[in-house]
């Protein structure tokens, strides 16, 4: 009651002083004022075309994959971001590669953060406060979009430890207070996929031995009320032995990434001290030949950034060691060396105003000025600029229009554009200048049923200009015909489209349902087709259900199927098979339809502990994914044959149980 009448007097109080600064001779009576609030529920209330920052805490009610609650599954299943199939570990935002995007920790860019068959991410749920996702990313060296993790900003009060074992995998994060200031948060996170799935898990019908590990620790330390320290840490590694028999070669896989950062808050002003590194080694052979493929890329870096009001200023500078795909051919105890490490840097120098006009229009404008010196020692020098204007039709909803240019120095390919182990980095200079973009888009948000609802629609557009394609193959490996240089064409790309989302953001039932449509094109040598991840469309739909002890949470994804190079004819030539190809992605692999389930049971407590058994269930409709298509051969029968390759495993029920305390 209390509560409600302060209220009460806060809003009249509003409105007095509103009326007496408008200078107006008109008198005004307030009779009386009720203010009424609906606690939202949603697992996320996001806008087009804005930054939304999401509360992880939320997501468990989601389908856990395979017993993990995973922040990259959660973002693939907005509109504005593809779904990812098994075999296809990349963060494609609005048409953009894998490479476009940044997928960072506070800020800090993260290598290869995704774990084989993109199935898990590097990324530790419980470990971290909330994740901030958007289309653009802002002053971060990337032509694409964000996915930012957080660590948490408060120290924990108590001592508490959250833990969950599945079949699959084991995880934990431990929160201790240390004294009044400071706080130690350390997570950890192994699985044991081969313990029970060993016999399943099959590429190809070839048995694939996996594993992965990934540890975080976080320290905290408050000084005083303006400052804020903390010291991030992060350790990942794989490991996939047996690969694919196709064309009778193996592929057995180590890698790893490491990321450690000190970040500085005082006040308006913060700073970050960073190092972030990849490491992959790749052994590829037949029973002749073998070949071994390391790469690497370590970054050391400082930013800062002071706002007031308004205003925000930044500055950036990086370093970066790159060692691109570098085959060593074992052939008659000779070893041929390929590419050689190098060596390049960047820095750049931020302004960016937003404000208001009147009570409707919105503004903001940016300026970013960049310079990047390349391993042959080329300065290049860049300004991208960027406008943001919003327009508040109140109850009619608003509109926001955005554009601007990015670019980036840094360069991922290799056999795919999926985030593959696979794939390596390259710096921009010797295979080709820096990319670019141009990019814009307009979005509309509108609330529904005094804020029950909400739909949101954006269109949005990018040139990319520098765009490069891997052409190199896996036989070039063996026979000592590797050539980066040749394997290398550089091109433009296009990337237009629309995404709908319409959510429910109160009540027992939550959740969305988006549509998105759109082309991403490539075009190399005066031909255009489409890239390697493009679906023309896509149709989420996700929901979350609470009753009792009961959670309940599902995801419902069908997208067309994305292209493939399909072959003419094929031969044996000295016993290996070669293959004539259309043009490339002239076809398309068949639709991509999954159902996850989910089910949380809260146990009764334990003392101080909560206790909850979680079921679910990864492609509950067991549908048959096609994964690309590929030469099948018996060399026993002599026989060879071109169709569909499919993942060893159908359906993925996982239980698992979590304790908290």
């Amino acid at each position: 009651m209390r509560l409600r009448v302060f209220l009460i007097l806060q809003s009249a109080l509003a409105l007095l002083c509103h009326a007496e600064a408008s200078a107006q001779t008109d008198s005004l009576q307030l009779d009386s004022t009720v203010v009424s609030a609906r606690r939202r529920t949603a697992i996320i209330a996001a806008g087009a075309g804005t930054q939304t920052r999401i509360e992880l805490a939320r997501i468990n009610v989601l389908p856990s994959i395979l017993g993990n609650s995973d922040p990259l599954h959660f973002a693939q299943l907005l509109p504005s971001m593809q779904s990812s199939s098994e075999l296809d570990a990349g963060v494609h935002i609005q048409g953009c590669d894998h490479q476009h995007n940044l997928i960072a920790l506070d800020g800090v860019p993260v290598y290869g953060a995704s774990h084989l068959m993109g199935i898990f991410s590097v990324f530790n749920a419980t470990h971290f406060d909330s994740m901030t996702y958007g289309t653009i990313a802002p002053n971060a060296g990337r032509l694409g979009g964000v996915l930012d993790m957080h660590v948490q900003k408060d120290l924990p009060k108590n001592p508490s430890l959250n833990a969950s074992v599945g079949l699959l995998s084991a995880q934990g994060t431990y929160k201790a207070p240390l004294g009044n200031r400071a706080a130690l948060v350390l997570s950890g996170r192994r699985s044991f996929i081969n313990l029970l799935y060993g016999g399943f898990l099959k590429l190809d019908k070839t048995p694939l031995r996996y594993g992965f590990g990934d540890y975080n620790a976080t320290a905290l330390w408050k000084p005083s009320e303006k400052d804020r320290i903390a010291l991030n840490f992060y350790y990942g590694n794989d490991s996939a032995l047996g690969g694919s028999s196709r064309a009778d070669i193996g592929v057995d896989l180590y890698w790893g990434n490491l990321m450690t950062s000190l970040d500085w808050e005082h006040g308006n002003f913060s700073q970050t001290a960073y190092y972030t590194s990849y490491k992959l080694d790749a052994f590829i052979g037949t029973q002749n030949q073998e070949a071994w493929l390391p790469s690497h890329i370590h970054t050391t870096g400082y930013k800062a950034s002071w706002k007031s009001g308004g205003l925000r200023i930044g500055a950036d500078f990086a370093a970066h060691e790159v060692l691109p795909q570098d085959p060593q051919v074992k052939e008659d105890d000779y070893l041929y060396d390929g590419e050689e490490t190098m060596h390049a840097g960047e820095a750049s120098l931020s302004a960016y105003w937003n404000g208001t006009i009147g009570y409707a229009f919105s503004y903001g404008a940016g300026l970013t000025g960049g310079w990047y010196l390349s391993p042959e020692k080329r300065s290049f020098l860049s300004l991208s600029p960027e406008v943001e204007i919003g327009y508040d039709m109140f109850r009619a909803g608003n509109l926001k229009l955005r554009a601007g240019t990015r670019r980036q120095n840094l360069y991922q390919t290799g056999l795919s554009n999926l985030g593959m182990p696979m794939e390596f980095w390259l710096p921009a200079g010797k295979y080709g200048d820096p990319q670019w973009s141009l990019y814009s888009s307009l979005a509309y948000n509108l609330e529904i049923s005094r804020g029950d609802a909400r739909l949101s629609a954006e269109l949005y557009w990018r040139d990319l200009g520098n765009q490069m394609e891997y052409t190199g193959g896996v036989l070039e490996f063996l026979d000592g015909t590797y050539s980066l240089a040749r394997s290398i064409e550089t091109g433009k790309g296009r990337s237009y489209g629309v995404n709908l989302m319409l959510q429910k953001l109160t009540g027992r039932l939550t959740g969305w349902v988006g549509l998105s449509a759109g082309r991403s094109l490539r075009t190399f040598n005066g031909k255009t087709w489409p890239s390697n991840h493009e679906r023309l469309v896509e149709f989420n739909a996700v929901a979350s259900y609470s009753i009792r002890k009961w959670d309940f949470g599902g995801t419902f994804l069908a997208a067309g199927g994305t292209p493939f190079t399909e072959p003419l004819e094929y031969y044996l030539l000295n016993g290996q098979m070669v293959a004539v190809y259309a043009e490339h992605n002239n076809s398309r692999l068949q639709p991509y339809i999954r159902l996850d389930l989910n089910a949380k049971l809260h146990l009764k407590d334990w003392g101080r502990a909560h206790q909850a058994l979680n079921f679910s269930v990864y492609n509950a409709t067991l549908h048959k994914q096609e994964i690309f298509r590929t030469v099948h051969s018996d060399r026993d029968n002599n026989t060879f044959s071109y169709g569909p390759l499919y993942l060893g495993l159908t359906i993925l029920p996982s239980v698992s149980y979590e304790i908290t305390f």
